[in-house]
């Protein structure tokens, strides 16, 4: 009878740490959500998941102002800018929050946002015509026309690299 028992509470035990097993297993390959595709406003990254990021990243950023000063005020009003992130990226995580901060504060208000997967891939958008190759991208445009661009970090800084691509033109 004892054996009964004992065999009982085996097959119990194996039973119920299979069933917890398989649950913990389905549950640990629900997709997370992170990824932003297509064409969206800047204003999403201050909106849950992407806030948690976001936010730090936009907050604890410093801006180099004497940098930025020596840029000609009168061009920004004709520049525009096509940012290209992929919300699962972390130099996207990294970078985008600080190149918002600063073109806020040039008051660059002329920027489209593409969101792409892990492809570089964006449906029903001009990304295949960017030759996107990492994330982020940030291209300058003057009068229609690319200017340059910051890929993935940038060289120096983004205040030294933006200086660089404006006082191009």
């Amino acid at each position: 009878m004892k054996r009964i028992i004992i065999i009982s509470l085996i097959a119990l035990v194996s039973i119920i740490k299979t069933d917890a097993s398989e649950t913990y297993r389905f549950n640990s390959y629900i997709p997370v959500l992170d990824t932003i595709v297509g064409y969206f406003d800047l204003s999403q990254l201050r909106t849950a998941s992407y806030n948690e990021w976001y936010e730090s990243g936009y907050e604890s950023y410093e801006i180099d102002f004497e940098t930025l000063d020596q840029i000609n005020p009168d061009l920004f009003s004709e520049i525009e800018i096509i940012i290209v992130i992929g919300t699962w990226c972390s130099d996207s995580r990294r970078e985008t929050p600080r190149f918002i901060k600063i073109t806020e504060y040039l008051g660059i208000d002329k920027i489209t946002s593409i969101g792409v997967n892990r492809a570089k891939k964006a449906p029903n958008t001009d990304v295949k015509n960017l030759d996107i190759q990492f994330v982020p991208t940030f291209i300058f445009y003057y009068e229609g026309k690319e200017i340059g661009r910051i890929i993935e970090s940038p060289e120096d800084s983004l205040e030294k690299d933006i200086l660089t691509i404006l006082s191009a033109i």
